[in-house]
């Protein structure tokens, strides 16, 4: 059956989608055969969530979050492939801010999805510089109108752009006369918090290449629009009124074979991560001293595992990413002093009388490998094949210092050392990363920024053991906390894609640690609040003005009261031990906290939520002063003070919890206008303490504006 006999699906309802024989190609040609169920999955649900129907106007965005070096591309080639049978005539696919970038994306593209179908697609590149460019669109736009035109001709045409104003322009104005009314199409903005987003929202003008995009989705009533990327932050923040700001959600999961920030960051004391030395990072930053000894060292174990898959006959490429600095000048050094050391050590090895010195060197990084890959070829082997490796060895460095960036082709041999910054950053996939050099800081501690430098992830637990990533201290420090800070927002975002609520019904809150901000200030334009919860008390004082409120407060407090068993602390007060998920339920259930908008009750909560898994965390309640009744008075600020303070027999409320544990103090009074006056409610504050251990930092979605 070929993919005509599934292109007529306007009369099908819009959330109704048919796999066909061009996806089914795609699954059978191009997929892994473990990942197959799961990119069905996904990718129905994907179209199915776009709601694109050619007879009613749509034009929705959906954020597709995955992982760095995930599968990211693979997934929106099914969903394009998926597209084909479910007549979408026209597919925009926005990818990579650099020329390199996009031709990676192009070469991908263009092979699985001929692959898939080989007579289904046109493909145009950066459309629209060309008179022909507009000539062919109108004729994608003639051939899906016209009932009569055969289905050999129906074919989907997949445009490329470049992820710059111009080259979006230039498309725009080849379709400007061309009417796209009752046309199927999908644009799929590759690496969306990149670039696309609005970065001049608070001087109330529009940066070029968001103002470009927006233009873009005018000329296609019937459309969906579709934001891939690992790092969500920022879509996720821009105002719910913005154009791209998401409508749904889908986060899609990498397979079994993926190694992740989990794998590398879950312990200290893995073997595949190494701290550089405050002096090998000073002999870093010098380009006229030697090169620092961990550069030496990371690059034996990287000449290693190549030989190691020439020993084994695999067909294999094994590469080396060096990452020294953003800007471009130190590139040159670290390309000169690999290039220095593999010739010494083709040298060496050229004279048997004197490879003594070399080959221990050699053996004891041998020996660190085999401690986490004992499957490792033996050491014989693997020095026998090293002048191999090091003869067909390329270093490449990955820049337009002197010419444009070089266009890697991996076909040529089995192993390279790639040295670059921004070139390596987002988007850029290195085939086969065994051994990452990275001696730069966190910069500006962005997070989305760090978990782009990744591209250590990938598919590669078949030889995990044998990778290695030499970090900076702050740099590994940063990475540790991301990875927190991503289970976090990834399970909230799971949360909504399987739940009721919508994505633009969300409060946004993002777990962080307070030496982080979560993406760059210039595209956030929800106002937000920055919360830390912990090492200090964390209540809300603000009174109740419905004495009902205050009634039912009390009888939380009691019924809490009532199912725990209690003993007399030192100081009087009524104290014991309950789960922090039965914590967060007493929260939630007192009036004044449970509604509370305050940020640090919020972060609380929130921080809560995040330990009542764990059986094993507990909390300490102190119920204060039992059977006194105590009277509190509003201030001038329009809150009361909960807390008694210090004499010379009690240290004061602030002083009573344990620093082993979260306290939670409960303070029970009345509350009066004005001293003397006569209470006119109940009021139970919940005050509550997290030790250092614990402390979460939050980045709260500001309600009180």
């Amino acid at each position: 059956m070929t993919s005509g006999a599934f292109l007529e699906l306007e009369s099908q309802p819009d959330d109704s989608v048919t796999v066909g024989p061009t996806f089914t190609g795609f699954l059978n040609r191009v997929a892994p055969e473990e990942s197959r169920a799961t990119l069905t999955g996904d990718a129905v649900q994907i179209l199915r969530d776009a709601q694109v129907g050619a007879e009613s106007v749509s034009g929705r965005t959906g954020l597709v979050v995955g992982r760095v070096q995930s599968g990211k591309t693979l997934s929106y080639e099914s969903v394009i492939a998926l597209a084909r049978d479910n007549g979408f005539a026209l597919v925009i696919v926005v990818s990579g801010i650099s020329t390199p970038l996009l031709d990676q994306g192009v070469k991908r593209l263009r092979g699985d999805l001929t692959a898939a179908d080989s007579h289904g697609w046109n493909f145009l590149v950066n459309a629209g510089s060309d008179p022909s460019d507009a000539t062919a669109l109108r004729a994608v736009r003639e051939n899906w109108h016209d009932p009569e035109t055969p289905a050999i001709l129906k074919k989907t045409t997949v445009c490329l752009l470049l992820k710059h104003h111009g080259r979006i322009d230039n498309f725009i104005s080849a379709c400007n006369d061309i009417d796209w009314g009752g046309l199927k199409v999908l644009i799929i903005d590759d690496e969306a918090d990149q670039a696309s987003l609005n970065t001049l929202h608070k001087r109330n003008k529009q940066s070029a290449t968001y103002r470009q995009l927006v233009d873009l989705r005018s000329k296609f009533p019937h459309h969906a629009y579709l934001q891939y990327t690992a790092t969500p932050q920022a879509p996720l923040l821009v105002t719910i009124n913005d154009v791209l700001s998401p409508d749904f959600v889908k986060v899609i999961e990498p397979g079994k074979a993926y190694v992740g920030g989990s794998d590398y960051f879950a312990s200290r004391s893995i073997e595949q991560v190494e701290v550089i030395g405050s002096e090998d990072l000073e002999m870093a930053n010098d380009p006229h001293g030697p090169p620092p000894e961990s550069l030496i060292a990371s690059l034996r174990l990287f000449v290693l595992g190549g030989a190691h898959v020439l020993a084994s006959g695999r067909p294999e490429t094994r590469s080396m990413l060096v990452h020294p600095s953003r800007v471009t000048a130190p590139h040159a050094s670290f390309v000169r002093w690999i290039t220095s050391v593999i010739n010494l050590w083709q040298a060496a090895l050229q004279d048997p009388s004197d490879t003594d010195p070399l080959r221990a060197q050699f053996e004891s990084s041998w020996n660190s490998l085999e401690r986490s890959d004992a499957s490792i070829t033996n050491f014989e082997s693997c020095w026998r094949n090293l002048p191999f490796v090091l003869r067909n060895l390329q270093v490449v460095e990955m820049n337009s210092r002197e010419t444009k960036t070089p266009v890697i082709d991996w076909d040529e041999t089995k192993s390279y050392v790639l040295v670059g910054g921004q070139a390596l950053d987002r988007g850029f996939t290195v085939e086969g990363l065994a051994v990452t050099y990275m001696p730069r800081g966190p910069g500006l501690w962005n997070a989305d920024s760090i978990q782009q430098r990744a591209r250590f992830f990938g598919y590669k637990r078949s030889f995990f053991g044998q990778c290695r990533v030499y970090l900076d201290p702050s740099l590994r420090d940063a990475f540790e906390r991301y990875v927190e800070h991503e289970k976090h927002m990834l399970s909230s975002l799971r949360s909504i894609e399987q739940g009721t609520s919508t994505l633009r019904d969300w409060e946004r809150q993002f777990y962080l640690d307070p030496s982080m901000k979560p993406t760059r200030q210039s595209v956030i334009s929800i106002p937000t609040v920055r919360v830390n919860a912990g090492e200090r008390w964390i209540l809300d004082t603000t009174p109740v003005s419905d004495s009902d409120l205050g009634d039912e407060a009390i009888r939380q407090m009691d019924l809490l009261k009532s199912s725990v068993e209690c003993v007399t602390s030192e100081y009087g007060h009524q104290m014991s031990t309950i789960s922090a998920a039965r914590a967060l339920e007493f929260l939630e259930s007192i009036p004044s906290a449970g509604r509370s908008l305050h940020p640090s009750v919020r972060g609380l909560k929130l921080q809560l939520a995040g330990m009542s898994d764990d059986a094993a965390e507990e909390v300490r309640v102190l119920f204060m002063r039992p059977g006194e009744e105590s009277i509190r008075t509003v201030t001038a600020a329009g809150q009361v003070q909960p807390f008694q303070g210090r004499n010379r027999s009690y240290p004061g409320d602030r002083a009573i919890f344990d620093d082993a544990f979260i306290t939670m103090q409960v303070h029970t009074f009345g509350v009066c206008e004005k001293k003397g006056a006569a209470p006119y409610a109940s009021m139970v504050v919940p005050a509550v303490w997290i030790p250092e251990r614990l402390a979460g930092g939050w980045l709260l979605e500001d309600q009180s504006t």
